[in-house]
């Protein structure tokens, strides 16, 4: 992790607290996207020309604070080849598309460039970034760590053919803008990680799931895996793959495992515990 985004994960730790800790979200019946968990998308957008082009997707994780039980920190993630150009330099002038939580209305948020977002730790050239953001008055519900597909899930590896879906985000409407998460269903086609080439992030351990091919604005979008009673997110959707030429391949889009999200997340949340365990100040309410 680069130590220089340790710093400013650390001094942005009150900002990104919660003084709730979101619940997970259950399924209610197959095919149907569980209440509450589409507001943890967001559109990562730019402008050219006078228009907004979407770029990728990004979502909202809730990493409970040992420190203080009860509350969390926010983190924005996405792809980390969203915050790069096509010749792999910083993207600027990115945004962030939410729903105001009064309005209704879509919204945008500067984003930082891409050298202060955090990479994971134990796989710095795996293709996720995120950073501690809790944007005021947005409309959203992050998705709690507990519901991460990890290696100490027992559900770590889902079965070929289980349900999926993935979550996009898009604006809609010409003259009014409005923000809407869409969702997109499939199921598990290879469920343990292969070597894949992806454009713009080089060679990545992915899973894939079918359901046609996804665009190139869902790039980053959290893909949702049937786990028992619940749906637990099992990583991070990637349209950009170079899949193999065999024809069986046709179809499908690759998925980055979770467990990268778990590792960068959890490990700003142990950075963020210690600042606010060191600082002298009151807890924020």
């Amino acid at each position: 992790m680069r130590k220089v985004t340790l710093s400013i994960a650390a001094a942005v730790a009150i900002a990104s607290f919660l003084a709730v800790a979101p619940t997970p979200s259950r399924a209610d019946n197959a095919g149907i996207v569980p209440s509450g968990i589409m507001r943890n998308v967001a559109g990562i957008v730019a402008h050219s020309g006078g228009r907004v082009v979407q770029v990728g997707t990004a979502f909202f994780v809730a990493v409970p604070s040992r420190a203080f039980p009860g509350r969390s920190f926010v983190y924005l993630v996405t792809a980390h080849h969203n915050l790069l150009d096509e010749y792999g330099k910083p993207r600027a002038g990115l945004s962030l598309t939410l729903e105001d939580s009064k309005t209704g209305a879509m919204r945008e948020e500067p984003l930082p460039l891409e050298s202060r977002w955090v990479l994971d730790p134990l796989a710095e050239k795996a293709d996720v970034a995120a950073i501690p953001l809790t944007p005021e008055g947005a409309s959203i519900a992050p998705i709690p760590l507990g519901s991460l597909l990890g290696n100490d899930d027992p559900l770590a590896r889902p079965e070929t053919g289980a349900q999926v879906y993935y979550l996009t985000a898009a604006t809609v409407g010409v003259n009014q803008h409005r923000f809407e998460a869409l969702a997109r269903f499939g199921h598990v086609s290879v469920p343990d990680p292969a070597d894949t080439e992806v454009i713009g992030a080089g060679l990545q351990q992915l899973s894939y799931l079918d359901g046609g091919s996804a665009p190139g604005f869902s790039s980053g979008a959290p893909v949702f895996v049937s786990a028992g009673l619940r749906f637990a997110l099992w990583g991070i959707l990637e349209a950009n793959t170079s899949l193999n030429t065999d024809p069986v391949f046709s179809g499908l889009a690759g998925v980055l495992p979770a467990r990268f999200v778990a590792e960068t997340c959890r490990k700003m949340g142990e950075v963020q515990d210690k600042t606010l365990q060191g600082s002298k100040g009151p807890l924020p309410e």
